[in-house]
């Protein structure tokens, strides 16, 4: 399944992959690109594989269920940009799995871990890890080919969640709506006042619904319109203006926006319940 990339002992290795036939994901900024290298990133948990912008490289647990190049399409994608080849692709020494290459769906060639299709994850910036056991379904790669399940996992530094109160945080898009322990939340351009469109696994593991705990409450600079319907995955998720809200797997700190323009599809939500739409700015 795809072709060998020799990984020398000692030295950089080149070889020389098919030109890409497509273009990068929609929405991917420039680290989540085509890459030339696939290198070590030592991180505070261990090392990890990465492409030549250092973003961290992961496999899908889904792509073993699937004899399709992938099982992350769709949105999906935006969320986890496949980790395409450039023309010519280096393999740093040290790394002892097997990289490789699959034509993915006619887009490009698509690395390869000893087989398993390659991403990188639009919540991390260089040399991180947000995304590792994401859902136990998403985990980064090490330099051997193993999976990392067993690197002490990024914890978020939010508060344990109490009842369901919407407030607001300030953040460079300006304020936002957020839960009480300030975790910002946003709205899916899918999704209709009274239905969620985000009910596949990844999404729901990606973008977790806010669930109403009792009746919900707000801070009374929230203007919206507040109700709970039945949402995404069959919860009772609480919508603000017409909007059902989520939560980012890759916003781990209070006020963090990560998940902010991904796919032109997910943004975050003012105090009057209106879609911001800033995109990010790196």
């Amino acid at each position: 399944m795809g072709r060998r990339v020799w990984a020398g002992v000692g030295l950089i290795a080149a070889a020389t992959l098919f030109g890409l036939s497509g273009p990068a994901p929609a929405g991917a900024a420039s680290v989540h690109g085509p890459t030339s290298i696939v290198k070590i990133v030592h991180t505070p948990y261990g090392p990890v594989i990465a492409n030549g912008a250092g973003m961290t490289l992961y496999v899908f647990v889904d792509d073993l269920l699937t004899r399709a190049p992938s099982a992350c399409v769709g949105d999906c994608r935006n969320d986890w940009p496949p980790a395409l080849a450039d023309r010519r692709v280096r393999v740093a020494a040290g790394i002892t799995g097997h990289i490789g290459t699959i034509d993915r769906f006619g887009q490009g060639h698509q690395l390869t871990m000893d087989g398993r299709p390659l991403y990188t994850f639009s919540g991390d910036t260089p040399g991180e890890i947000r995304g590792n056991g994401t859902g136990n379904i998403w985990w980064a790669m090490t330099p051997t080919g193993l999976s990392a399940t067993s690197f002490r996992s990024v914890t978020p530094t939010y508060a344990n969640p109490g009842p369901t109160t919407l407030t607001v945080v300030k953040t460079k898009y300006g304020p936002v709506v957020a839960d009480d322990r300030g975790q910002v939340l946003y709205d899916y351009a899918d999704d209709t006042p009274t239905a969620s469109a985000c009910n596949a696994v990844w999404c729901l593991v990606d973008w977790p619904p806010l669930q109403a705990s009792g009746i919900p409450t707000a801070a009374a600079s929230i203007t919206g319109a507040i109700t709970v319907i039945v949402g995404a995955g069959g919860t009772r998720q609480v919508t603000l203006g017409g909007h059902p809200l989520y939560t980012f797997a890759g916003d781990l700190h209070p006020g963090d926006t990560r998940g902010q323009a991904i796919g032109s599809d997910w943004y975050l939500v003012s105090p009057a319940g209106n879609t911001v739409e800033g995109h990010a700015s790196g």
